[in-house]
């Protein structure tokens, strides 16, 4: 028997990949996922896939997934994928993965230790140095989420130095281990950025985080980069609309991955400077928000028999098809929960989980906005990937020469558009939801344009 196989995804909820014995296609092998060290589930290798098929790989039912959520502690947790009854790892079938632990009265300790244990596994042995925070806090935070660890103390012998201020922990090289930067909000909302000493060698370069607004030509940016990068650009997006990843799964996926160089999102809704130990550079692009509108009908009315998404289907028309983009766009507007593009999408998409409890919710955009490394125009999406490319190229980043392809497959779904303007009941209602819309739109371009 010679057994190959790959994982292609090793993640909190979804472990997937294929394995086959190639001396014997015609036969399913097993995979067992091993979570802290115990075997949680062995899982047939048996579901189709068109890339095995193409390759060779016998009729290319050699497919398997699984979800090792349900079996993961709080704190860091090592997976891996092994061939069935035997020690031998399938490739790419080892990562520790980091669930927050409850308990401590702060999210802001809570998100700490989470930071932590994405490189370092706490022993009840650990002496802890603390810098710049309050020791006694955090000491109290370590009790309350379980964390083991022995005793903090001063910076002799310390297994751990933390601190909210990074040049205390580079000025402390001495004690070995590499400085490792991270980001994180305070209990005001504020980013703050902390850093502690680990062992877990350098990781790589910048991360080109692409904040993929809906039906704001993000598609073409991420088919660009795609077929550029290849597996480095990374697609995250979940089949559920209001799904949103929190820092400590986004840190433990590059973690995990340390080979990917961007990713593309629609469920990224917070933006830490540093996180796994790299910067990120946040890239996003923004659209006439009435256009951005109508083309999320459009795109609705084209693909709404192969939507799968039940939280999209509740967020729509029920006969979507059938309705014209007047009537669409009334029963958008007139909903009495929050649905996607109901009231102001854009401020409310960079808002509402970045900075939830922001007095004025358009300037707390433009804060955010202006901390990207780049906000494009979809409208002028040729000049902003110049733009682009001549940014990156001067932060020394890998970045493509091919312009952006073109992505517009619904434009056949629109119909009369007349309706919008102040004079008609359902275009005022669009014109007053999409007003901050379109203050940020028209302060993004004037800056874009600067």
């Amino acid at each position: 028997m010679s057994l190959v196989g790959c994982v292609d995804s090793l993640t909190d909820t979804c472990i997937s990949g294929w394995a086959a014995n190639d001396t014997d296609f015609a036969g399913t092998v097993h995979i067992d996922v091993v979570v802290n060290s115990r075997m949680v589930a062995s899982v047939p290798c048996a579901q189709f896939r068109e890339d095995l098929r193409a390759a060779g790989i016998g009729d290319g039912c050699k497919g398997f997934e699984f979800d090792p959520d349900a079996h993961l502690s709080p704190g860091r947790n090592t997976l891996e994928v092994r061939f069935s009854g035997t020690e031998v790892m399938v490739p790419r079938g080892r990562g520790c993965w980091v669930k927050k632990r409850g308990g401590a009265e702060s999210d802001f300790y809570t998100s700490l230790i989470a930071a932590i244990e994405a490189y370092h596994e706490f022993r009840p042995t650990d002496h802890i140095y603390a810098v710049g925070a309050s020791p006694r806090d955090f000491e109290k935070a370590l009790r309350q989420t379980q964390a083991p660890f022995g005793k903090l103390a001063g910076p002799e012998g310390a297994d751990l130095i933390v601190s909210l201020d990074t040049n205390s922990v580079a000025s402390r090289r001495d004690a070995g281990g590499e400085a490792r930067r991270e980001s994180i909000l305070d209990p005001h909302g504020v980013w703050k950025v902390f850093s502690f000493l680990t062992d877990v060698p350098a990781s790589a370069g910048p991360v080109l985080a692409h904040i993929h607004v809906p039906k704001c030509a993000g598609t073409s940016y991420r088919i660009l980069m795609e077929r550029y990068f290849g597996p480095r650009h990374a697609r995250l997006y979940v089949n559920d609309t209001y799904f949103v990843y929190d820092d400590a799964t986004l840190r433990s996926y590059l973690m995990q991955y340390p080979e990917v160089r961007g990713f593309s999102s629609h469920h990224v809704r917070s933006f830490p400077h540093w996180l796994a130990g790299r910067e990120m550079l946040y890239v996003t692009f923004l659209r006439d928000p009435i256009e951005q509108f109508v083309s999320y009908m459009t795109h609705v009315k084209k693909l709404y028999s192969a939507i799968t998404a039940k939280s999209l289907l509740e967020a729509v028309p029920p006969d979507a098809p059938r309705l014209s983009l007047r009537e669409f766009a009334r029963w958008l507007l007139t909903r009495d929960r929050v649905v996607p593009f109901r009231e102001n999408h854009n401020v409310n998409f960079f808002t509402r989980h970045s900075m939830p409890d922001a007095a004025d919710r358009l300037e707390a955009a433009k804060a955010i906005l202006g901390r990207f490394f780049f906000v494009g125009i979809a409208e002028r999406m040729e000049e902003s990937m110049c733009k682009l490319r001549t940014l990156a190229q001067a932060a020394g980043l890998d970045f493509p020469l091919d312009p952006p392809p073109f992505e517009n497959t619904s434009s056949d779904y629109r119909d009369d558009l007349s309706w919008i303007h102040p004079g008609d009941e359902v275009g005022a209602m669009l014109l007053r939801s999409v007003e901050l819309d379109r203050e940020l739109y028209n302060w993004a371009l004037a800056r874009f344009s600067a």
